[in-house]
């Protein structure tokens, strides 16, 4: 016992002599807020939701929690309004956004809620704040209807300005729906705070409003064409134009698929003039006038007969390789016929329109790419053919590229080749800009001459002497070159032609020198008086022989080179 009572005592002070004050931190939070809803839109009370379901996300959008919103008695003016009160338990530090949702599905029309969410931070310390409230009005509704009654038109609403209550900007779309089999149709809810523009559709048919939510419905007129070939085909009935002209300046003109099948829809009542058109073919009737009421289907039939043939082949070039836009052509010069075609990406060409019993020759002609100087030239050069009453195929053609090096040659003859040969010079220059020398090199032994990689444009080539010109007069006339259009060019025979003047020697300087040089001081001192003279007659010669010069220039003869 009295162990007992030891313990005890023990004990007791042991509690007295620790005992310390215990400090209580809060880890949840809780959240109040409340819901303010507009009874004059609702027209009643009648029209009251029990709950009002409130969302909580965090920033990214996901839904952590929800709270639901209860109607309470107490609150505002209840003439005009009712509230309900939400609340829930929120961590530390969290930042959350809370969205009120009218969940009915009875068919009735709901509330929207102003803004459409509020941002809350959950205070670290101290009393936390109440959630900023929301306001609640009925949605609006637009109603409208379309005429004649017609289900499944398509209704869109589109936002006017731009909405904050929404994040709607302008144009964007704000909802849609469809008319039911009356033709009416309800759009909502819609935020009240912009205005909506409404827009009806339906395929097949002419929608126009006639009023601010109300729209006519008139259905589209359709024609469809059908081409018979009078002849037994192996292959479907190539594609054909179709030319559709209508009042007021409609035009349509489409081409129908393989076998000569098309629609025109979405026409309006009214006149039209419908035309096949394919070269080759004549078309029986060929035309057709119709006249469509409102919504009416026509179907309109051709028959087509065939009156010119094709002539068929490819271009490739010699490694077999297919080339893409070289044009050929066809001619009858003898009743001026004329047709063309360019090749597609497999090389492939088809010369359409040919006439019966006519003699064409056709050639890969000089356009596209053919001028653009990429290709060379054409083997077989032509193919005469004589067309009779099918198409004519396997008129292939082998196309040669030029090459990319330039490569201008030539040859050289003329008197006394042999001894000359050393004193020749081939000069090379620009046609665009004649001072301008390329290349100028002696004539080879050979008398043949190459030279490679000059520019692809216009050269003048021309032969020079390296003979005094005192005692010899040497020309060559001057040759153009268009390495543009040809890289690799042989030139020749090239000539020129000397004279040699034989009353002006060359004396030999050695032994006469320091005679000339004596009798030329003596002559200066005696001829005195007269160097004025002399030295106007020099002149007088310069001059003239200037003028000779460049009349000699001018009369140069250019002489183009083809190949």
């Amino acid at each position: 016992m009295y162990v007992f009572l030891y313990f005890l005592f023990l004990s007791v002070s042991f509690c007295f002599l620790f005992l310390q004050p215990i400090y209580l931190k809060g880890e949840k939070y809780l959240l109040s807020g409340r819901i303010n809803v507009d009874t004059n839109s609702l027209g009643g009370d009648e029209n009251l939701p029990e709950n009002i379901p409130v969302d909580m996300l965090d920033n990214e959008g996901t839904v952590l929690d929800g709270a639901t919103a209860r109607l309470v008695s107490s609150g505002i003016d209840q003439s005009t309004a009712v509230i309900y009160e939400y609340s829930v338990w929120a961590n530390s530090g969290e930042k959350l956004i809370f969205v009120p949702r009218d969940m009915r599905n009875d068919g009735g029309k709901k509330i929207l809620f102003y803004p459409r969410q509020q941002h809350v931070s959950v205070t670290q310390d101290g009393r936390q704040a109440p959630i900023s409230p929301f306001s609640g009005r009925l949605g609006l509704y637009i109603e409208g209807s379309v005429s004649p009654p017609l289900s499944d038109v398509h209704i869109r609403v589109i936002a006017e300005i731009e909405s904050q209550s929404a994040s709607l900007k302008l144009g964007d779309l704000a909802l849609e729906t469809s008319t039911g089999t009356d033709g009416l149709y309800i759009a909502g809810p819609l935020y009240d705070d912009i205005t909506y523009t409404i827009e009806a559709s339906k395929p097949g048919y002419h929608v126009k409003p006639v009023g601010p939510h109300s729209f006519s419905c008139q259905k589209f007129s359709q024609i469809y064409v059908q081409i018979y070939s009078r002849e037994d085909m192996d292959e479907p009935f190539p594609s054909v134009l179709l030319s559709l002209s209508g009042e007021d300046g409609y035009r349509n003109n489409s081409v129908t698929g393989v076998g000569g099948m098309f629609t025109f829809g979405n026409l309006f009542p009214g006149s039209f003039y419908l035309r096949p058109l394919l070269k080759e073919y004549a078309f029986s009737p060929p035309a057709q006038a119709i006249e469509l009421g409102s919504g009416e289907s026509r179907e309109i039939v051709f028959h087509a007969t065939r009156v010119a043939y094709s002539a068929i082949g490819r271009v490739t070039l010699l490694s077999g390789q297919s080339v893409e836009g070289i044009t050929v052509e066809a001619r009858a010069d003898s009743k001026r016929f004329y047709e063309e075609s360019g090749t597609d990406s497999s090389g492939s060409y088809r010369l359409r329109g040919l006439q019966p019993d006519t003699t064409y020759v056709i050639k890969v002609a000089r356009k596209g790419e053919l001028d653009r100087t990429r290709i060379e030239r054409a083997s077989p050069e032509s193919v005469t053919v004589k067309v009779g009453h099918e198409d004519i195929k396997g008129l292939d053609f082998v196309v040669f590229e030029q090459p990319e090096t330039t490569i201008l040659s030539g040859h050289v003859e003329g008197k006394k080749i042999k001894e000359l040969n050393s004193h020749i010079r081939v000069e090379i220059r620009l046609a665009s800009d004649p001072s301008k020398i390329e290349s100028i090199f002696p004539l080879p032994l050979s008398n043949f001459f190459q030279v490679k990689d000059l520019s692809k444009s216009k050269h003048l080539l021309q032969l020079k002497s390296a003979l005094p010109s005192s005692a010899h007069k040497f020309e060559s006339e001057v040759i153009e070159i268009d390495l543009e259009r040809h890289p690799q060019v042989h030139v020749g025979p090239l000539s020129y032609r000397i004279e040699e003047d034989i009353h002006k020697q060359e004396l030999t300087p050695a032994p006469v020198y320091p005679l000339v040089v004596g009798v030329s001081v003596i002559t200066l001192f005696v001829c005195m008086p007269r160097l004025k003279d002399l030295y106007q007659a020099a002149m007088a010669s310069v001059s003239a022989s200037s003028t000779t010069a460049k009349k000699d220039v001018r009369k140069l003869v250019v002489r183009k080179k083809t190949y």
